[in-house]
């Protein structure tokens, strides 16, 4: 079972890798872009972390050690050492899931740069509009987003932030308006406390997104800033 859900993994990054590449590059998703929401799915990597720690428990040759021809622990040496033999594979676990989730978020992030992007090709753009679209309604992505940026891991929780800041630019951009969600998560962490976490990633992703306002000048020229009409 470990050794099909690492072969599942695999598959996964290899397919995320392939998209970041193409992605970098402005190439034209080829494919349906429903196809990528599995992939893009930041609770994928939730799922597929779980499943692999009970296997520690199996004799299975060559499967528990990594190396073909050799058999695995016997039943005595796991039922006397399960610590030993879980952790590790704990470990590389979760390390695994961690690379899986940075890498969703950068391919989100750069998909995000290229809608944004004035040089990116028009056929390329619409293919990367309409899978961020299908992502904010069909997974609800900004929500996610917003309860990774209290993850522990300080480089997932500015990686959420820093994609969350361009989502909602890009939502901006696109609808004029932000999400309910994100209005609700502002008003309730800066009216609490304005030194906690949250309120302090309120504030940055906030700035952020004001700052491409800013230097933006199709922002400009959509009158995101209004002038009130002389009396």
């Amino acid at each position: 079972m470990r050794y099909i859900l690492d072969i599942k993994m695999e598959i996964v990054q290899e397919i995320l890798d392939q998209l970041y590449r193409k992605v970098l590059l402005g190439t034209t998703l080829e494919d349906d872009v429903h196809g990528y929401i599995f992939y893009l799915n930041p609770d994928l990597s939730e799922q597929d972390g779980c499943p692999a720690f009970p296997v520690a428990q199996s004799n299975a040759s060559g499967v528990l050690d990594g190396m073909a021809g050799q058999h695995g622990p016997s039943s005595h040496e796991v039922a006397t050492l399960p610590g030993a033999q879980e952790c590790p594979k704990r470990q590389l676990q979760m390390d695994r899931t961690r690379e899986m989730k940075l890498l969703q978020l950068t391919v989100i992030d750069t998909m995000l740069s290229q809608v944004l992007s004035d040089e990116t090709e028009t056929h390329a753009k619409e293919g990367y509009r309409e899978l961020t679209e299908v992502l904010l309604q069909s997974v609800e992505l900004d929500s996610k987003l917003m309860r990774m940026l209290q993850n522990s891991d300080k480089l997932l929780s500015h990686m959420a932030a820093k994609c969350l800041a361009s989502l909602l630019y890009f939502q901006l951009r696109e609808k004029k308006m932000l999400s309910n969600s994100w209005v609700t998560f502002c008003q309730k962490h800066l009216s609490e406390s304005s030194e906690s976490g949250e309120a302090v990633r309120c504030l940055w992703i906030l700035t952020a997104v004001i700052k491409e306002i800013l230097k933006d000048t199709h922002s400009q020229r959509a009158a995101f800033w209004r002038l009130p009409e002389p009396l």
